[in-house]
């Protein structure tokens, strides 16, 4: 089998940020018209209904044993279920700016589980000064947009958001560790279904749940459930299994910066110095933690031969 090249990954990883930078401006827009939770809920069911038709075409599929069923148990509800769900909710007490500034902790959280639970300790200066510049980016790229509501709710959204960005570490991680099997497809599928099925009780924790049957809802559902999940999270997890699972991580940084950028295309909006200076140090911490060692080694072996 051929190994994927890098450009192949790089395209992928482009994919990944822009898709899922989108998902934040259309959330809010589906939160409109629908409760957090059962928002969430059918993102991810959605999602996992796609890839099980999706599967249905594979001829490589393989019977899910007791210990695959397990481990994307712990990992959907990790990774996916309890995230989208607090995240939901967050987003409507939250801004996006500082929700994204507070999501954007995840890699820190992947390389500590990377570090105690896979033994991946070989953290070199350039990954490790990538991921401080790249956080310290995100925060000025938002320095400008103050919280003008600073409450208690306001305090208990950002947990809503930061308790995630743990488990969203840990979920990667543990999948990464466990899963041994070559339907990713299936194991993805099971995660989301799972997760959709655990976000599902909560929106019912007042009566029945607020939902607008509207056309804006029904796209951003469509698009939040299939674009922004069942896709992604395939791909995510490819490449998951088989590159360094911090840089890989560290696509969460490049989301908020595509967050702005289609705020300039799509409604004329304009960057301010903080977002443009944001937006630098985020791409420079990006490229400084996912190149350098490789730039270094290909210039050492040169020299050596």
């Amino acid at each position: 089998m051929k190994k994927p090249s890098r450009l192949l990954d790089t395209l992928a990883v482009a994919f990944l940020a822009i898709v899922w930078g989108l998902a934040w401006p259309v959330a809010k827009i589906g939160l409109r018209d629908c409760d957090p939770f059962l928002l969430a809920s059918l993102r991810s069911i959605v999602g996992g209904i796609f890839l099980y038709v999706w599967r249905l075409r594979k001829t490589d599929k393989e019977q899910l044993d007791r210990h695959t069923l397990w481990v994307a148990f712990i990992a959907g509800t990790c990774w996916v279920g309890i995230p989208m769900a607090l995240v939901s909710w967050a987003l409507l007490y939250i801004n996006v700016g500082l929700g994204s500034i507070l999501q954007s902790t995840t890699p820190f959280f992947v390389a500590i589980c990377a570090y105690f639970l896979l033994g991946e300790k070989q953290f070199s200066f350039a990954k490790i000064a990538g991921l401080v510049l790249g956080f310290l980016g995100i925060v000025l790229l938002f320095s400008d947009k103050p919280i003008t509501d600073f409450t208690s709710v306001t305090i208990l959204a950002g947990f809503a958001i930061l308790i995630p960005s743990i488990l969203n570490g840990y979920g990667q991680v543990y999948a990464r560790k466990h899963f041994h099997g070559k339907d990713q497809f299936g194991f993805m599928t099971v995660i989301l279904i799972i997760a959709g099925l655990e976000s599902l009780p909560f929106s019912f924790l007042n009566g029945m749940p607020k939902v607008t049957p509207t056309i804006d809802l029904a796209l951003a559902i469509l698009y939040l459930g299939i674009v922004a999940s069942a896709i992604p999270f395939a791909v995510y997890f490819a490449l998951l299994v088989r590159v360094d699972i911090v840089i890989l991580s560290m696509v969460g940084y490049v989301i908020p910066v595509v967050a702005v950028i289609s705020g300039i295309v799509m409604f004329g909006e304009r960057m301010s110095p903080p977002e443009i200076a944001g937006s630098i140090m985020v791409l420079v911490g990006v490229v400084l933690a996912t190149q350098y060692d490789l730039v270094k080694s290909k210039i050492l072996s040169r020299h050596i031969s």
